[in-house]
């Protein structure tokens, strides 16, 4: 669950925001503010994990608001102006986002954050000791007109035909106009492995590594020679792991 804020003197911007973000499922809103110092006063009170910020605002300007936060949340601006940009990514904002906003450039910008947040939980999980769990991570992936929120820990292995994807989950599988190298630098890179062109696996899902191809369930899913030595080490690697 994300819990974030919006920061915006026009209501209408507000608005706009409210609408799109309630179709985005795991999305909840703690509260909008008009005033930036209101804002400025709930969140030295209370934490939220990320914030929608205009940039043109009366008494606070959203490039001076972050720095006045002790440890501000990841953040998203949200402008008319495109000026602002290169001085945005130098505060670490998340994204960009010129108004009028449209959805899908919205939910481009909150899978970042996802994705933000779930290597930040990731760091966690590593350790098997830890008691942080994966459960809760999960990707958007638009198919068609549609937009899928996949659980990470239900994606068994993915499989690319040129500039499309297939999400093999366990409930169903999912076509989705991605490249391969897109859809990795969304997921984990200590659960994801490529070990084909066309394939790559969650290590998790595994049940038996053969010479030429790793069993997931009944399926076979082919190594090519490319990607096989790497495999080979990332797996060795975890033995080591755990024996020490």
């Amino acid at each position: 669950m994300i819990n974030y804020v919006i920061i915006d003197d026009e209501p209408a911007a507000i608005e706009v925001l409210r609408i799109h973000l309630n179709k985005i499922p795991s999305m909840t809103l703690k509260a909008s503010f008009r005033d930036p110092m209101e804002a400025l006063e709930y969140l030295q009170q209370n934490t939220v994990d990320l914030i929608f910020l205009d940039i043109n605002m009366p008494k606070l300007s959203g490039m001076s608001f972050p720095k006045l936060l002790k440890d501000p949340p990841l953040i998203i601006f949200t402008t008319a102006y495109s000026e602002h940009a290169l001085e945005s990514y130098e505060l670490k904002a998340v994204d960009y986002l010129l108004k009028p906003i449209q959805f899908d450039r919205l939910l481009q910008a909150v899978m970042k954050v996802k994705e933000v947040l779930n290597k930040s939980n990731a760091v966690q999980s590593v350790n098997p000791e830890s008691n942080a769990s994966v459960v809760d991570q999960t990707i958007f992936i638009k198919s068609g007109s549609e937009f899928h929120q996949l659980a990470i820990q239900d994606i068994k292995y993915i499989e690319s035909d040129s500039n499309y994807v297939t999400f093999y989950t366990n409930s169903k599988p999912i076509l989705a106009r991605y490249k391969l190298s897109e859809v990795l630098s969304l997921l984990p890179s200590h659960q994801f492995v490529r070990i084909h062109r066309s394939y790559a696996v969650a290590l998790k899902h595994i049940v038996t590594i053969k010479n030429h191809c790793v069993i997931i369930g009944t399926q076979e899913v082919p190594i090519s020679s490319t990607y096989k030595a790497g495999f080979l080490d990332l797996i060795n690697g975890k033995l080591g792991e755990r024996n020490n």
